[in-house]
Parts: C-alpha cells; sequence; structure tokens
C-alpha cells in the first residue's frame, strides 16, 4: 500500500524547489525510506496543489542529487534511492574531467587524508580486511612477474585500507579518489615504479596487521613524496 504524503503549506517561492524540500524532509524524518515507492507525480500536485510540471521538476532534480531513482515498466516509478557512493565518485570524476579539479588538487587532499587513514585502519581492521589487502598484493605482484604492472590494483590497494576503517563515508569518498587515480595513472605502466609500490604496500600491510598505527602513518607520508614524482612524470608524458 502506498504511503500518503505529509502536509505541508506552498509559499511564494520557486514551487518545485519548495516540493522538493517536502520530499527530502519526509525521507529524512523516515516517513519514506530507502527502497520505498513515491506518489506519483499527480497525486503530488494535487496534494500541494500544484502543478504536475512542478512535481515533476521536484523529481527530476531529486534524481540528479541521487535521492531518487525512476524505474520504467508496470510497476515502475519514483522509488528513495539505496545510500552509495555513486553519486559521489560520479562528482569527483566529472570535477576533474572537466578541469574543476587537477591530479595533483586530489594528491594534496589524499596526503593529509590517508596517513589518518592508515592509522585507523591498523586500529579498526579485521581479519577479513587483512585477507583482502594480501590477495590485492598477491595479484600486484603477479602482474609485475609478468612485466605488465596493473597499476589499478595498486591503487586500490588504498581503497582497502580505507575500508579496513569501517566508517562507510571514508569508503565512499575514496572509492571516488580512487577511480579518478585510476584514470590519472593506469595508462602508466612503469615497472620500476611499480615494484616500489607495492614495496609499500607490503608495508602498510605488516604495520596495519600489527595494529602499529603510528608505523603505518608515517609509511604514508613517505608514499606521498613518491605519489607526487609520479604525477609530475604523468603529467610531463601528456605534455609531449
Amino acid at each position: 500500500m502506498a504511503k500518503k504524503l505529509q502536509s505541508a503549506e506552498i509559499h511564494k517561492e520557486r514551487v518545485s524547489d519548495q516540493i522538493k524540500a517536502i520530499l527530502k524532509q519526509s525521507i529524512l524524518d523516515g516517513h519514506f525510506k530507502p527502497g520505498d515507492k513515491l506518489p506519483p507525480e499527480a497525486e503530488i500536485a494535487q496534494q500541494y496543489s500544484v502543478s504536475k510540471v512542478s512535481a515533476r521538476e521536484a523529481l527530476r532534480e531529486m534524481e540528479a542529487e541521487g535521492l531518487i531513482v525512476k524505474k520504467r515498466g508496470a510497476f515502475g516509478g519514483s522509488f528513495v534511492a539505496e545510500p552509495g557512493s555513486e553519486k559521489m565518485v560520479d562528482v569527483v570524476i566529472n570535477s576533474y574531467q572537466f578541469g574543476g579539479i587537477t591530479a595533483r588538487d586530489l594528491a594534496e587532499f589524499r596526503r593529509i587524508l590517508e596517513p589518518v587513514l592508515a592509522k585507523l585502519a591498523a586500529e579498526k581492521r579485521t581479519d577479513e580486511d587483512l585477507e583482502e589487502m594480501e590477495e590485492c598484493i598477491r595479484d600486484i605482484r603477479v602482474s609485475i612477474e609478468r612485466g605488465c604492472p596493473d597499476q589499478t590494483k595498486a591503487i586500490r590497494f588504498h581503497r582497502l585500507i580505507a575500508n579496513a576503517c569501517h566508517n562507510p563515508f571514508i569508503s565512499s569518498l575514496m572509492e571516488a579518489l580512487v577511480e579518478v587515480f585510476q584514470k590519472v595513472l593506469g595508462k602508466v605502466p612503469d615497472l620500476e615504479t611499480a615494484k616500489i609500490d607495492i614495496e609499500y604496500n607490503q608495508l602498510f600491510f605488516e604495520h596495519i596487521k600489527n595494529r602499529d598505527g603510528e608505523k603505518a602513518e608515517a609509511v604514508m607520508v613517505q608514499h606521498f613524496d613518491t605519489l607526487e614524482e609520479l604525477i609530475t612524470k604523468t603529467e610531463s608524458v601528456k605534455k609531449q
């Protein structure tokens, strides 16, 4: 059975913005939960005595913000989105691709963020986290031994460190950053760089396994000195 809308008074400001605010508040209040279907735009328009156009625009903006997903078909409609990192990934990637931020900007942010994450991961990691890290390191070593280093897997290791912090926001943020750096560095199969990187990953693993947050943090700081050199190299290659 479809849930009813909450009552609210519509003022003179942009009507679709007001409708969107009401619907967002209904989600925040728990009236509509992830997976719940919202009433159709005709019902929204009737409930608040506004046009279907305004109701449609409000739903369109909510979809663009990742708050709802629209499904087609007999059982389609507008559904409250499940929490996820997709929109955050899109925002970071679009900002990078369209020139709002550079790889160097993101590296600077990571230099501030990731030493703290390495320390937290050493405190909160589980045996399952360690298994995933070991598997990732094995995959990277195989690619190096074959002479075709997979830089994307090396970068993915940083996402595993973030996941070991067991904080959904941290994981989502790191997923977005990793997506961008895979695009930036994935096309530079530098065997020597890969060999250096895997040794850093091995050190991260050992310190996190031993719950030595201080050492994990210190090694991450050193790692970003190397990363800065790699980004400089990558930028030089692009200019040629």
